[in-house]
């Protein structure tokens, strides 16, 4: 086997790990508005984890108390005795395929948000609204912004039991133990942080052993309660940056970590922690634009953010035996996993968003299926999404009712055509064939993708190597004889010659050009034809070289240009020119709102600090009058009318549906369906993804 220490056993406390691949607890958004019950959706995802051989699985934290222990309203609870049988369900549905289940406990303190619940949230001490403390004025809308209140000797005690009484009841549905939640800066984390703890009592920060007394009385009162092998793992801190003096260091931590072990601690979860910064969640994006020039101590980047954490095991390692639990984007490099395990700095591999996009990893990985693992591209639009419940952008199980990864055969077996090979087409043929149809995917251009090629030579290859699905597609379809007819578009000869039963239409949006005067001038340069001078392009070179190739050629784009639009596609377009040296301007017609819609939150943040720092001019709320020889004139939000000089400018333009293959096949084939951006044109991966293998599992 490859990956022999990644699939040896482990104990830690009394949990047995089959392996040492772990699901680290993650918000689904599953078990919302369920009067405080397990949800069938959360259990078929759990469910798939298990199955799809994970070591351990852990659950998200439910609300140990009342409505100021969670961040956001209607979560389901561990708060009362008679939801202990919907929490034993969640846990049959993991031990049944030979899982540790553990439970995610944590209070939200400054996480709740108050603005929806009407509530103060709580935290060791008070503290004003974060707008008032964010270090990065651009990063605030990242936290919660409402106003702290301490919590009283009297309520943290209350709290002390809550969590052991959850603890208890977590032992009754029968959970194996608990990932007690004490990072970021949830409520147990605010004691220990000397940025946020300001108390001159028994909990204060004037002693290692008051700061960690919340943390210490709760496992040393669920070990005396439940007894040694009710394992518990300690999710911390190993460094707080960019707080000032204040920030916890790794030497602080250390200190810190032996009073948790001699509580009873059976495995520690470090993690870098910036102020605000969900970057430090997602530790490739540290690198995303372009990389931090502050990044937290005592961590290791030697992989671009892959286990960056391992640097904090290090230190840990140096005061505890216990094991260390390591997350970090470690499905992007297997390899590096394996080495870390065998070289003892970490014993356990976290993978969260790699199981999003592919429940059976774990299996996969073990049967050396690499080449049919769908890979997570650290697009992030499953941890991004709001109140909303999770997604993934090559997963379309992911979130849904269906139970995962089951294709059941089709009743009748068809001739199915695949006209366009995008996302939605591969997706639609995919599913097509593994039900059993007779498939062929069509497309125009000379190899498959579709737009995703343009959207590699535009992103480079990190953090997020849209390639990866491009690969994954084309392993699949060759493995499940789908037939691909590449540099040829469908139109009625193709459907008199293939005589199909089924026409799925993925051909994507076309452009709808803006009237203005002077867009035939020669300092246009059309997103049509830069589209058409990359698929040439494509032809010849693969996406990662030509990327790499515009670095340093062009043709066709000067030294200062003017993007005109707002939208995901011009904001992308933006980041790509300013790293090939252009002065850039921005010119749309978008808000503050709507300026770069469909990027992920953190993404769109990160690139407003990018543009700033590189002097973009971004102008929102623009009425675009006249494109003349030497520039775009156009009248600002206040009414003034203002011309900018360029050498080119590029409009991006707007989408539209693509009917038109539609129309002319009825009355031809029996069955037609649109998918994807054909059809919804604002569409992204994700949704037409989804909207494909709904079509897929309804032919």
């Amino acid at each position: 086997m490859k990956y022999e220490k990644l699939f040896s056993p482990l104990k830690i406390g009394g949990c047995e790990f089959k392996n040492r691949l772990y699901k680290p607890p993650s918000g689904t958004k599953l078990f919302n508005n369920t009067d405080g019950y397990v949800s069938d959706k959360g259990k078929l995802i759990y469910e798939a984890w298990a199955k799809g051989g994970a070591g351990a699985v852990v659950v998200e934290s439910p609300a140990i108390g009342d409505a100021l222990s969670i961040d956001i309203p209607n979560k389901y609870l561990i708060n009362d005795d008679k939801f202990i049988p919907g929490l034993t369900e969640l846990v049959d549905v993991i031990h049944k395929h030979d899982s540790v289940a553990l439970l995610q406990l944590y209070h939200a303190g400054q996480w709740h948000l108050g603005m929806m619940s009407k509530l103060t949230p709580v935290s060791s001490s008070p503290h004003p609204a974060i707008s008032e403390l964010a270090p990065v004025p651009d990063l605030r809308m990242l936290a919660n912004n409402d106003p702290c209140e301490m919590l009283t000797i009297e309520k943290i005690e209350i709290l002390e039991q809550q969590f052991i009484d959850a603890a208890e009841r977590a032992a009754k549905a029968g959970f194996d133990g608990l990932e007690l939640g004490a990072g970021a800066n949830h409520l147990l984390a605010s004691f220990v942080s000397r940025y946020w703890n300001s108390r001159d009592d028994k909990y204060g920060c004037d002693s290692y052993e008051n700061r960690a007394r919340f943390i210490v009385n709760v496992v040393s009162g669920i070990k005396k309660r439940l007894g040694d092998d009710f394992t518990i793992i300690l999710t911390i801190n190993g460094v707080e940056d960019n707080m000032g003096d204040k920030g916890n260091t790794i030497a602080e931590t250390l200190e810190l970590v032996k009073l948790y072990e001699a509580a009873g601690v059976d495995g520690f979860q470090p993690r870098g922690y910036q102020l605000y910064n969900r970057a430090s969640y997602w530790t490739e994006q540290y690198f995303y634009p372009e990389k931090g020039t502050e990044l937290p101590p005592n961590m290791d980047y030697s992989q671009r953010g892959i286990g960056a954490f391992t640097g904090l095991a290090d230190e840990l390692k140096k005061v505890t035996s216990k094991p260390i639990v390591i997350p970090g984007k470690w499905d992007s490099d297997f390899d590096f996993a394996e080495k870390s395990l065998n070289d003892n700095r970490v014993d356990v591999i976290a993978i969260c968003r790699g199981l999003f996009a592919d429940n059976e990893l774990p299996n996969k990985l073990k049967e050396g299926r690499e080449e049919d693992v769908a890979p997570c591209t650290a697009c992030l639009s499953c941890l991004t999404g709001g109140m909303l419940p999770i997604r993934c952008r090559v997963n379309a199980f992911t979130g849904g009712d269906k139970p995962y990864n089951e294709f059941p055969e089709a009743e009748t077996k068809k001739k199915v055509l695949v006209a366009g090979a995008g996302p939605a087409g591969l997706e639609a043929a995919r599913i097509c064939a593994l039900r059993g149809h007779d498939v062929t995917v069509y497309s125009k251009q000379g190899f498959i993708g579709g737009l995703m090629n343009m959207a590699s030579v535009i992103k480079g290859d990190y953090p997020e190597d849209i390639q990866k699905i491009v690969k994954y597609f084309q392993a699949q379809l060759d493995k499940l004889n789908v037939k691909i007819v590449k540099g040829k578009e469908v139109d009625l000869k193709v459907i008199e010659k293939e005589q199909p039963d089924v026409v799925v239409l993925a051909t994507g949006a076309v452009l709808s050009e803006r009237e203005i005067p002077g867009r035939d001038n020669k300092i246009v340069v059309s997103d049509g034809f830069l589209k058409k001078g990359l698929d040439l392009a494509l032809k010849a070179i693969d996406p990662y070289k030509l990327s790499k190739a515009t670095e340093h050629w062009m043709p066709g784009i000067g030294k200062s240009v003017i993007v005109m639009g707002g939208d995901v596609k011009a904001v992308q377009l933006s980041e790509f020119l300013v790293k090939r040296g252009r002065k850039l301007t921005i010119v749309c017609e978008e808000d503050d709102m709507t300026f770069g819609e469909g990027l992920a939150r953190l993404h769109n943040f990160k690139l407003v600090d990018f543009f700033a720092k590189n002097g973009v001019e971004v102008i929102k709320k623009a009425a675009f009058k006249e494109i003349t020889k030497n520039g775009l004139t156009f009248t600002t939000e206040d009414g003034k009318e203002r011309t900018v000089a360029a050498d080119s400018i590029i409009p991006v333009h707007p989408l539209k549906a693509n009917d038109n293959l539609k129309e002319s096949l009825q009355g031809k084939v029996s069955e037609i369906y649109s998918v994807g951006a054909c059809k919804k044109p604002a569409s992204l991966i994700v949704d037409v993804v989804e909207d494909a293998a709904e079509v897929a599992f309804s032919i």
